[in-house]
């Protein structure tokens, strides 16, 4: 299929997914099946509430299978140049970019397309009827993975009669039960792939605050959080903090107390007038985001200062340059400070743990702030390697692919900009009013 016409087909799943109950899906339905459904979203029962959310639920449902359905597709157009490769390397970009997803979302997404249609294709029938939710065909997927294709096609043939009554946890057991069973020798094995893939991430939330997620064998992640009701439970009686909050700041004391802990640098970008008092803008944490003006303040006050200008008419950082080929302490800084992420759309690799890429190559291109960007090792590599090129223009670093869609990535300021006065009134010109001859 060419590229065009598998744009169109994901590109409107995105529409139609976000659709609070999936209403207007009818033109995309494929199948009979598909039509009756869509229709009977589109109807609107009025009278009953229940049968809404029930049709609506199918009807995501048969949108998301569609979905998988083109992105496998994609991904066959794509092929990978190794052995074992399901697809391109590069085709996760281009999904992200089209589908305004993080490049992680677009690569679980099509490694789970191809997945349900060469291994699991019973499951994405029953989600292609309305039987199954994705979180549940996610789940099968992600616990059949390091199954060969006969164990795996065998634990679905054990689940799937009675999936569409389970919702995800239940279904979850029921394959866990059917993988030991099925494959009893295989479990030491399977516990050794995913010890392999034992990580600590950290996901940014609201209002200053962020999720640490540490993904470890069972044994040890028990007893860690043994260890911390431990020191949580010996707090004084009349400490008043609840039991959670006290594990949490065990969590902290034991990482960050005084037992020869690493000192490691925390960057923070704060305006001048919040730090004078004058506003309460808000500050940026790097690897983090947007923090409140308190918290930055409360960071810079114990900081080591570096003056990094802004614009007050749009907020962005000010003009720099060198013609250096290895930028200076100085520009580098100053470039990380104001793309904050790599500028490739969407992903959100933090600017410290990126390269600094010449746009146009030195000694063609000057080692300047206007043809320097932040680029994670990933975009890095797909720049040069897979035939996309980046410009940079007032600000916004601007992407096109070897096919010739562009993608913008708009720039990200540091400060609030200056409101600007509305242009003074004039005048009239008296002489305006003079008929012409």
């Amino acid at each position: 299929m060419p590229e065009r016409e598998l744009y169109e087909i994901i590109e409107p799943m995105y529409d139609i997914i976000k659709a609070d109950l999936g209403f207007g899906m009818y033109r995309y339905a494929d199948t009979e099946l598909e039509r009756e459904v869509a229709g009977l979203i589109d109807e609107q029962y009025e009278d009953d509430l229940t049968r809404r959310l029930t049709a609506s639920r199918r009807g995501i449902a048969i949108a998301e299978a569609m979905q998988l359905r083109a992105l496998a597709e994609f991904a066959a157009a794509r092929p990978g140049k190794k052995p074992g490769e399901r697809f391109s390397e590069w085709a996760a970009d281009e999904v992200a970019a089209a589908m305004r997803w993080t490049r992680n979302m677009a690569l679980a997404r099509l490694h789970l397309a191809v997945t349900v249609t060469t291994r699991l294709p019973g499951t994405l029938a029953a989600l292609s009827r309305g039987e199954l939710e994705l979180r549940a065909v996610q789940a099968l997927a992600e616990i059949t993975d390091p199954l060969d294709d006969r164990t795996a096609r065998a634990v679905e043939d054990a689940v799937l009669p009675k999936a569409g009554k389970w919702n995800t946890s239940e279904l979850r057991r029921a394959a866990r039960r059917a993988v030991l069973r099925l494959d009893p020798d295989g479990a030491e094995q399977r516990h050794t792939v995913r010890k392999r893939e034992r990580c600590v991430e950290i996901t940014p939330l609201d209002d200053a605050m962020a999720e640490l997620r540490a993904y470890l064998p069972a044994a040890d992640a028990t007893t860690i959080c043994q260890r911390l009701d431990a020191f949580a439970e010996a707090a004084p009686a009349d400490d008043q903090r609840t039991m959670a909050q006290r594990r949490a700041d065990v969590f902290v004391d034991l990482l960050l107390g005084h037992d020869g802990g690493k000192n490691v640098l925390v960057q923070v970008t704060v305006p001048a007038t919040t730090l004078m008092g004058a506003d309460d803008q808000p500050g940026e944490l790097a690897g983090f985001g947007p923090i409140p003006a308190s918290v930055a303040r409360d960071l810079a006050a114990s900081g080591t200062w570096k003056r990094m200008l802004t614009d007050p008419m749009s907020g962005a950082l000010l003009d720099y340059g060198t013609t250096r080929y290895r930028p200076p302490t100085g520009l580098a800084d100053f470039v990380r400070a104001r793309d904050h992420h790599c500028v490739f759309p969407g992903c959100s690799r933090p600017a410290d743990a990126c390269d600094l890429d010449h746009h146009t190559p030195h000694p063609h291109g000057p080692t300047s702030d206007k043809n320097l960007g932040c680029l994670c090792r990933h975009h890095h590599r797909l720049k040069h390697e897979a035939g996309w090129t980046l410009e940079y223009e007032n600000g916004a670093h601007i992407w096109t692919t070897p096919n010739g869609v562009k993608y913008r990535r708009e720039p990200v300021p540091i400060a609030e900009p200056v409101p600007q006065p509305p242009p003074t009134p004039q005048p009239p010109n008296p002489a305006d009013d003079v008929p012409p001859f």
